[in-house]
This record gives C-alpha cells, structure tokens and sequence, in this order.
C-alpha cells in the first residue's frame, strides 16, 4: 500500500478505518482521478481464510493505477475507489500463521471459543437469522456491531464519505464462483432484483471469454442454498450496505475455487488468472450500471432507488 501512495500522489490515498481487536490497523486505499465523482466501495478477507479475495483485490488496484488498456482507464476513470484489502487482519495473520483454515475473528466469544463470524455481525436483521453457539464458525456475535472490525467499518463510511456519494458496494469472498445480489436473511428478491440481476448477468458474461469460467448469479440466500444447503442467514455486510445505507447497487462477489480439492487453498497458478477475471467483470459491471442509468425505461422508481450519476 505504501508503495502505491508513493508512486501515485495526488490518485492515491491511504486511510485507516481503525484497529482490530488485536490492535492492528485495518488499512484501505482510496484512488480518485478527479473530485466530485460517484463512488464505489470494495471490501475484502472478511474471511480470514480467503487469501484470493485480498490477491485479486491487490492487482485490481494496481491494474486501475497503471493499466494503459482503454476499457480499464475508462473503469478506473469513472468512479472514486475506496478498498480495503483486508478487513479481518486478525483473523489474516492468524491463518498464515497458525491455521491455514481459519475464518473467524480472534477475540474471544466464550471461555472456550475464539472468533466471531465477521460477516454475521452486520447490523441489518441481525437478529432475523442469527447464530448463537459461540462455537459454531458462523457465530454471529452477542449483539450487532459487536465486534470492532465491523463497528469501524460502518463508522468510517458513515462519518468519512458523504452520505449518498457511494453508489456501488461490493464484498469480495471465495469459494463460490457467483455474484450475489441481496438478500441472505430471506429468499424474497430485493425490491429492484431485476436491475441488480441485469448488471450481475453483465458481470457473467464479461468474466467468461477469458479463460471459460462460469459464474452463477442471483440473491445470496438462493444460490448458497444450492452450494451448501445454508437457510438464510442475517447480519451480511451487503444486506447492511443495500438495506440500512440504501446503496442502490450491491453484490457479494464469490472468486472461483469451489472445484479445487481444498478450496480455499487456490493453486498459485489460479491467482493471476481468477485476478484479472474479476477486472474484467468489474469492467462488464461497471458498462452495465451506466447503460442501466441512461436508460429511462428500465429505470423504475422505487424505495431504494437512488439517482446514479455516473458518466
């Protein structure tokens, strides 16, 4: 991160939302190529086990700051970027250390249990679908925004971007090979499903010419009930971004692994090739989002609908 604040004054800079609970900062980038642009919002690694999501996340960024590729420029040119690589650098460290498959935080949820499920812990319907057995690996915490991780995230884009300005979030996990469009507390379509699947399928089909890799799309509860026989589950930090922060275009982006023996232990030679798939569906998402704005007819109003003003 260091690196790219040098070499790109005046594009990049670093912010930190806060410390973890074992006291490491939780850094981001922002890259701006001019003021007064809309924004889109990344996070990663809220999963500590999920080294892809915070590889494919690095190379986006460089791609976005030195790529000379006219379709990348035009991506990167259009919007103000804020990233965090690594949301749970607790639970990051620890897996490189420790336990390659952990997934949780590290702060204690019992006197005999380590961790909470960062994305459980959201405050949107936390309470709709929550886990309650400190040992289970998706625990959702005692209460919402319990965790300092998580309270930090939410505060930082609540009192540091203007309210309104981020018109795009997306959470970046693995194995699963799918976007995702909320909700995960119920199977009921968010209220504009079909315009969010319109960008998804846009996503899809940009990812797929490179090297012929399928992806799934349609709401979290859904598609992850087809992957691992999962109910609806609540607290997601795309459930919060789209229902308490009426961001108006939200996705969890699920990097591919799902067909590798371990997993989440993606062979070294997937990481360059699953990085710039998701270039070129960010690519493919982000034509779609303005094509959906241009477009009067598609363009319905409704109660979570906010004005897009990308050019």
């Amino acid at each position: 991160m260091d690196m790219m604040i040098k070499e790109c004054p005046g594009v990049v800079t670093g912010f930190n939302i806060g410390r973890s609970y074992e006291g490491r900062l939780i850094r981001g980038l922002k890259l701006s190529f001019g003021s007064g642009k809309e924004a889109i919002f990344i996070e990663s690694n809220i999963h500590a086990r999920e080294w892809i999501t915070s590889s494919a996340c690095t190379y986006l960024i460089m791609e976005l700051l030195f790529s000379i590729n006219p379709d990348v420029r035009e991506l990167a040119e259009s919007l103000d970027w804020w990233i965090i690589p690594v949301l749970n650098v607790d639970g990051f460290v620890y897996s490189h250390e420790k336990e390659r498959l952990w997934r949780k935080s590290r702060r204690p949820a019992s006197p005999d249990d380590i961790g909470i499920d960062l994305n459980r812990n959201f405050r949107h319907k936390w309470s709709a679908k929550k886990c309650e057995r400190p040992a289970s690996n998706v625990y959702s915490g005692p209460h919402p925004e319990s965790e300092p991780e998580v309270e930090q995230l939410t505060n930082f884009i609540n009192n540091n971007i203007p309210d309104g300005s981020i018109k795009i979030y997306v959470a970046i996990h693995a194995p699963d090979q799918a976007i995702l469009t909320p909700w995960s507390y119920t199977k009921v379509p968010p209220t504009h499903y079909n315009d969010l699947l319109q960008v998804a399928d846009a996503f899809v089909k940009a990812v797929y010419p490179r090297y012929r890799t399928k992806y799934k799309c349609g709401t979290m509860a859904n598609i992850l009930k087809i992957f691992h026989y999962l109910e609806p589950f609540s607290g997601t930090s795309t459930d919060w971004a789209y229902g308490t922060k009426r961001i108006p275009i939200v996705f969890c982006i699920e990097l591919p692994s799902r067909d590798i023996p371990k997993h989440f232990e993606l062979p070294e030679r997937m990481i360059l090739r699953t990085s710039a798939e998701l270039l070129d569906g960010f690519i493919g998402l982000i034509k779609a989002v303005k094509k959906l704005v241009r477009d009067p007819v598609r363009r319905r109003p409704n109660s979570l609908t906010i004005p897009l003003m990308l050019t």
